[in-house]
C-alpha cells in the first residue's frame, strides 16, 4: 500500500476515499487550517458592518407583478408568498447579492447573501440604508464588486487547495501566479454561466411568444430548468479542480464531467449529501441572526462547514484523479494478447 503525504494528512491511495471519509477529510483540513475562514466571514462581516444599498426600488415592478397574479388566485397558501416575496424583495442589498452570485458561482459560503432583512449593523453611525433607483448605476457597481470578490475567492480556494496537494515547498511568487490564473479562470468560468443562463431565458420566452400554447411553453421551461440543474450538477467541481489542479476553466469543466462519467454515483452522492447539509444547516444558523453573538456565530459555523464541504469536494477529486490514474497506468501496463499464428 503506498502512502502519499500532504500538507494535512496521510493517504492510503490503495483505497478510494468514501463519500463520509472525503467529508471528514474536509472537516480536518479546515479544523487545521483555521485561516481558511478569513474570506467568507470578512465577506458576511462586510454585508453585515456595512451601509445597505437597496434595490428594493428596481425590483418594485416584479413585485407588483407577483403579487396581481397571486391576488387573481384564492388558494390560501399565497398570503404567505406574499409576505414572503415583499419581506425578501425589502432586504434586497448590492452586497448581499454579489455575495450571493459568488456563491452561485464558486460555492463560498454566505450566511447574509440576501436572508439578511432582520440583520442591522452593529455600529449605529453605519446603520442606515440607500435606494439604488438606476439600473445602469445598479450594474455599474455590481460588476467590479463582483470581479474584486472572485479575486478574494481565488485567495479563499488557493489556501484550500495547499492543504489538498500533496506536501511540497513552493516560494510566493508561484502562489501569487496561481491565485492570478485561478481568477482569470473563475471570471470565464462566470460569463458562461452567464451565457448559459441567458440562452435558456430568451429560449422559454422565444417558446412562449411564438407557440401560443401554455403547455408547450410549460413544457419547455421544465425541459430547460431540468437541462440547466443536471448542467450545474455535473459543473459542481469546476472550482475545486481549477483550484487543485491548476487548470483552465475548460479543462476543468471536462474533468468535473469525468468524475460523473466514471463514478457517477458516489460522486452524485457527495454532490447530494453537500447540498443537503448546506443548505439544511445555513436554515439553523440563519436562526441564530436575531442578535449580534447570534450573526458571529452563525457566520463562523457557516463558514466552517462550508469551507469543509467545499474542502470534500477537492480531497474526493484529487483522491479520484489518482485512481483514475492508477487504473489507467494498469491498463497500460497489461501485456498485449499475442496474435493467434494460423498454421498452414
Amino acid at each position: 500500500m503506498r502512502m502519499r503525504q500532504t500538507n494535512t494528512r496521510t493517504v492510503a491511495e490503495q483505497k478510494p476515499l468514501g463519500v463520509i471519509d472525503a467529508i471528514s477529510a474536509g472537516l480536518t483540513l479546515v479544523w487545521r487550517r483555521p485561516w481558511t475562514l478569513i474570506v467568507p466571514i470578512l465577506f458576511d462581516a462586510l454585508i453585515w458592518i456595512l451601509p445597505r444599498l437597496s434595490l428594493a426600488q428596481l425590483f418594485r415592478p416584479f413585485q407588483t407583478l407577483l403579487l396581481g397574479a397571486l391576488a387573481i388566485s384564492a388558494d390560501p397558501s399565497n398570503d404567505e408568498v406574499r409576505t414572503k416575496t415583499i419581506q425578501t424583495i425589502d432586504s434586497l442589498n448590492l452586497l448581499g447579492v454579489v455575495s450571493g452570485a459568488l456563491n452561485a458561482v464558486t460555492r463560498i459560503p454566505a450566511l447574509l447573501s440576501v436572508n439578511a432583512s432582520d440583520v442591522t449593523s452593529p455600529f449605529t453611525a453605519l446603520a442606515w440604508s440607500t435606494p439604488l433607483e438606476s439600473p445602469e448605476l445598479a450594474i455599474l457597481l455590481f460588476v467590479p464588486l463582483f470581479l474584486l470578490g472572485l479575486l478574494g475567492v481565488a485567495v479563499y480556494l488557493e489556501s484550500i487547495a495547499q492543504g489538498v496537494r500533496p506536501l511540497e515547498t513552493q516560494p510566493v511568487t508561484a502562489a501569487l501566479l496561481r491565485i492570478a490564473k485561478l481568477w482569470l479562470s473563475l471570471i470565464w468560468f462566470s460569463l458562461l454561466i452567464v451565457a448559459l443562463l441567458l440562452v435558456a431565458s430568451i429560449a422559454i420566452v422565444a417558446v412562449r411568444t411564438i407557440f401560443n400554447s401554455p403547455e408547450l411553453a410549460e413544457f419547455f421551461t421544465l425541459l430547460a430548468s431540468v437541462g440547466i440543474f443536471w448542467l450545474f450538477i455535473y459543473f459542481f467541481f469546476v472550482p475545486a479542480v481549477m483550484a487543485v489542479s491548476n487548470v483552465g476553466f475548460s479543462e476543468a469543466m471536462r474533468r468535473s464531467t469525468l468524475l460523473f462519467r466514471i463514478f457517477f454515483w458516489t460522486t452524485l452522492a457527495l454532490v447530494a449529501l453537500s447540498v443537503f447539509l448546506d443548505q439544511g444547516l445555513t436554515l439553523i444558523w440563519s436562526g441564530l441572526t436575531v442578535s449580534a453573538l447570534g450573526v458571529i456565530l452563525g457566520v463562523v459555523a457557516n463558514s466552517f462547514i462550508g469551507t469543509a464541504l467545499l474542502a470534500a469536494s477537492m480531497v474526493y477529486y484529487q483522491d479520484r484523479m489518482n485512481l483514475f490514474e492508477r487504473m489507467r497506468a494498469q491498463i497500460k501496463s497489461k501485456p498485449k494478447p499475442k496474435p493467434k499464428q494460423v498454421s498452414k
